[in-house]
Parts: structure tokens; C-alpha cells; sequence
């Protein structure tokens, strides 16, 4: 992005401040922008920008389109578009940035009074929800993937509760109110999540029961292949390496072949496959075993990287 001198930042911020209604004009280049506002409210001012390639001023047959929001309360500016963006030194506002605010804030405050415990909550029993409680216990592949997830990687968030409040879009209005009052209008939201969202609350602490059980499960079960998939995955992630050297034994054949390190270290869910072997080796591997074939965890023998040992079955 281009960049304009301190002075015209400096410049820019002191009309911005002042009560002079005229525009505001800067050179950057060959591009000649002016700058004007209209007032909103005696709370914001809307900026406008118009472009001229060569020369100065402004062009009858030229639209001034829209370029930010300037409150007046804290003198920031929020919503800039591209040529207010480089007058700027301060972060940028986004209207995306903002709404990610809101969320985090308001999921904080909520994650934080219900304390992970469900007593907290105004009901113990769902209604409506039920039957997505059903579906999601039913098809046992939601709960046990991501018990899977979690315990590949060790994340014991996954066993906490986490708010599932997403704003609504902005409107004119909520967006303004908003930045006018960000706290004003995070408790607002708070309050309405708490009072309306009760079951979605509940239904997540029973989700984590699904998948605490299914959790259980694979840590008492030592032959679930899952667990080579741990090891896997652990000994080549902490290694450096691109390619690896894996040795299997399939269908009562050894065999050794170079694969890229990045198959192993994800979850092959069932079987890793053959498309990242090294091409030779892949044939090879193909009239051994067949095309469109892949081996699985409790395959692997050894891997190998620079004549250290990062695996052994």
C-alpha cells in the first residue's frame, strides 16, 4: 500500500478535528484525492473520497464514493476504505474487525459466568433441542471425531464450554451504536444471549458429555489403532524433516519407500495414502499392493529420518 507523509496525516487530522466543513485534499503520486464530510449525527461525520488521476480538484462527472466514519466522541476513525486507510497510523477499524470484538467480548463475559458448570445455566432439561441432541448421539461419527480431534491434539478445551454467540450483521444503526458504546451494547447482547439462548448453552454441555464418553472409550481400548496414529504423528512432527523413510509390512511383504513427512503428521483417519510415496517408490508400491491403495498405522514397522529412528512399531 502506498503511503502518504506525516505532515498530510498530521493535516488530515486536525480538519478532521476542527468544525471546517470544506474538503480536504493530498497528492500521493499521480492520484489527487478530495476528501469531504457530511454529518450523520452530531455523533459521526461520513467521509467521501473522489480520485483524479492528473490535476487537482474535483470533476463534475466524478462520484465521491464512500471512504469512512469519523465518531466525533473519540476522534478515531472506523470503516476506512482505501484512501483512508493510508491517512491512518492508528489501526484499522474494520467493520469485520469490529464485529470479531463484539464476539470475543461477549463470549468472555458468558464463558465466564457460567464457570464450565451447567448449574449455572436457568434450565437442566431441553425442549426444542432435543431432537438435535438425538441426531448429533445418533450418528456416533459426530461425537467420536471430535473425540478423535481432541485426543490427537491434546486439547483439553475440548471438554469445555464455549459460548456460541455470532452477531448479527450490521445495520446502520446497531453499527453506530456500537462504536458510540461499545460496552453499553456488549451488555445489551450479553443479556439477550442469556435470556434467549439457554438451550444452545445446555445442548453444548451435553454434547461434551457425548464426546467425554466417547473419549473415555479410546482411552480405554490400547489396541484402537488411534494410538500408533498418536505416535505417529508426535514423533515426525517434532522432527524437521520433508521426507521420511517408512518401512511397512503389508499382506506379509516388507517394504521400504520415501514419502513427504506432512501424510504423517495429520490423521489418516483409516489409512494414509499412497499419492505422497516418492514416484519410484510408489510404483513399486502400486504392483505390490495395487493402485488407488493406501496402509494403514498398524502397518508401519519403522520411520526413519537422516539415519535417526523417529518411529518404531
Amino acid at each position: 500500500m502506498k503511503n502518504v507523509s506525516n505532515e498530510i496525516k498530521h493535516a488530515f487530522m486536525g480538519w478532521l478535528a476542527s468544525t471546517y466543513s470544506g474538503s480536504f485534499e493530498y497528492t500521493m503520486s499521480s492520484d489527487h484525492v478530495t476528501i469531504i464530510r457530511v454529518c450523520k449525527d452530531e455523533a459521526f461525520d461520513y467521509l467521501y473520497a473522489q480520485r483524479q488521476y492528473k490535476g487537482s480538484g474535483i470533476e463534475r462527472r466524478n462520484n465521491f464514493d464512500y471512504a469512512g466514519i469519523y465518531c466525533k466522541q473519540d476522534g478515531r476513525l472506523y470503516d476506512n476504505q482505501y484512501w483512508l486507510q493510508m491517512l491512518v497510523d492508528d489501526e484499522i477499524q474494520s467493520t469485520e474487525a469490529l464485529q470479531e470484538n463484539l464476539k470475543q467480548a461477549v463470549c468472555r463475559a458468558i464463558e465466564r459466568q457460567i464457570g464450565n458448570d451447567r448449574r449455572n445455566l436457568q434450565i437442566l432439561e431441553l425442549s426444542a433441542e432435543r431432537e438435535r441432541l438425538a441426531n448429533y448421539q445418533r450418528y456416533a461419527y459426530a461425537a467420536d471425531g471430535d473425540a478423535r480431534k481432541i485426543y490427537l491434539g491434546d486439547e483439553q478445551k475440548g471438554f469445555c464450554f464455549r459460548c456460541g454467540y455470532t452477531p448479527s450483521d450490521w445495520t446502520e444503526d446497531s453499527l453506530l451504536a456500537y462504536i458510540q458504546n461499545p460496552t453499553q451494547y456488549v451488555t445489551a447482547e450479553i443479556e439477550a444471549y442469556m435470556s434467549n439462548h439457554q438451550e444452545d448453552m445446555l445442548l453444548c454441555f451435553l454434547r461434551m458429555d457425548a464426546v467425554s464418553a466417547a473419549y473415555t472409550v479410546i482411552l480405554e481400548n490400547p489396541l484402537d489403532p488411534i494410538h500408533k496414529v498418536k505416535r505417529i504423528i508426535e514423533a515426525v512432527r517434532d522432527s524437521q524433516a520433508k521426507t521420511v523413510t517408512v518401512t511397512i509390512c503389508k499382506d506379509d511383504i516388507e517394504f521400504t519407500f520415501k514419502t513427504e513427512a506432512h501424510e504423517l503428521r495429520r490423521d489418516c483417519t483409516s489409512t494414509y495414502s499412497s499419492w505422497n510415496i516418492a514416484a519410484p517408490d510408489r510404483r513399486e508400491f502400486e504392483r505390490l499392493f495395487g493402485r488407488a491403495c493406501g496402509y494403514r498405522p498398524e502397518e508401519i514397522l519403522r520411520i526413519t529420518y537422516a539415519r535417526s529412528v523417529l518411529y518404531q512399531a
